[in-house]
């Protein structure tokens, strides 16, 4: 999917790939949009593991460029692994304003991560954990944007982590201050 697109994809060329015949899938997925819809839902579940284990790690006592510096490894962990997953995530996420049956697929990464981060910036001190959680997930999304359409360089990868180090530091210092 990361390669063709929701577009470009078939039945057919599922089945090549997987060395399977055609009538096999069939067995498997009733058509396109059910084998969509599974697709996602696989993604989607090793996604939210993803955020989860790394929220998990996020802790109040640490910096917040090692704070930072966790989320950059998991985003940049999501351009390479599985190859193609940020692109098929963000197939999905242009999909679910089609199909409302893939919507809670990607909310459920939104339902895993903010209470995560949440959780953190209240214990940081923060009067608006959120608002925080929402700011350091847009940034997030904006950076994934931002790098989607090509391989991560070492650049890419630099900016990346100064970028959540800056925005780390300045919602940690509105605390600190507060």
């Amino acid at each position: 999917m990361a390669r063709v697109g929701l577009a470009g994809l078939s039945m057919r060329m599922v089945a090549t790939q997987a060395q399977i015949p055609l009538g096999a899938l069939s067995y498997y997925f009733h058509d396109k949009s059910d084998l969509v819809a599974q697709a996602f839902q696989q993604l989607s579940d090793r996604e939210i593991e993803r955020v989860v284990q790394t929220a998990e790690r996020l802790q109040p006592t640490m910096s917040a460029e090692r704070l930072a510096d966790l989320v950059a490894d998991m985003i940049i962990d999501g351009f390479a692994t599985p190859r193609g997953a940020i692109v098929t995530r963000y197939e999905l996420v242009t999909e679910a304003s089609r199909d409302e049956r893939l919507r809670p697929m990607f909310e459920a990464w939104y339902a895993a991560m903010v209470p995560a981060l949440s959780r953190l910036f209240r214990d940081l001190g923060s009067h608006h954990p959120e608002l925080d959680s929402r700011t350091i997930m847009a940034v997030m999304a904006g950076l994934e944007i931002d790098n989607v359409y090509r391989p991560l360089g070492p650049v890419d990868k630099r900016r990346i982590r100064a970028t959540l180090r800056h925005a780390f530091h300045a919602l940690t210092a509105l605390h600190e201050t507060s």
